[in-house]
């Protein structure tokens, strides 16, 4: 039996104790991208996270690195998927599609990520970035199918 995945139990545990902690303590990429939860809801599979990108994900241009933006995306679209599944399930990216709308200088961001559409085997998710303090700043969107493993 696989062990249960840290960040889904720190997903469920935010969306149901108001005060519980808000970081990804178990997931190092997610620890280094300042990553905090500000809503979790199960039901609509649903999440909203807050990023704080360390310098070490500036690129040449002094902009963020597409990738770092590519994880924050994703894990919008995997939690959301992880708070809307029932305990020992879990998902994995099986793809991801990215569309980068303008350069993201350091600073502080909000991904939102969200169910499309479930099935037993796969789910179909989209996400958004945008900076923090303007929210109609849209920096990337995404979609992505994960399957999800029982």
């Amino acid at each position: 039996m696989k062990p249960p995945n840290p960040d889904q139990i720190a997903l469920k545990r935010f969306a149901r104790e108001p005060g519980a902690p808000a970081g990804f303590s178990a997931n190092p990429l997610a620890a280094a991208l300042g990553t905090r939860m500000l809503a979790v809801d199960e039901r609509a599979g649903l999440v909203r996270l807050a990023f704080a990108p360390d310098a070490i994900f500036v690129q040449g241009a002094g902009v963020l690195q597409g990738g770092a933006i590519g994880a924050m995306l994703d894990f919008a679209m995997a939690f959301a998927v992880l708070a809307a599944l029932p305990e020992g399930q879990t998902c994995s990216t099986a793809n991801v599609n990215v569309s980068f709308l303008r350069a993201a200088p350091r600073g502080d961001y909000v991904a939102s990520g969200v169910i499309s559409r479930r099935g037993s085997r796969l789910a179909f998710t989209r996400a958004s970035v945008y900076a923090a303090d303007a929210p109609e700043r849209l920096v990337a969107t995404a979609t992505s199918t994960l399957a999800i493993i029982a």
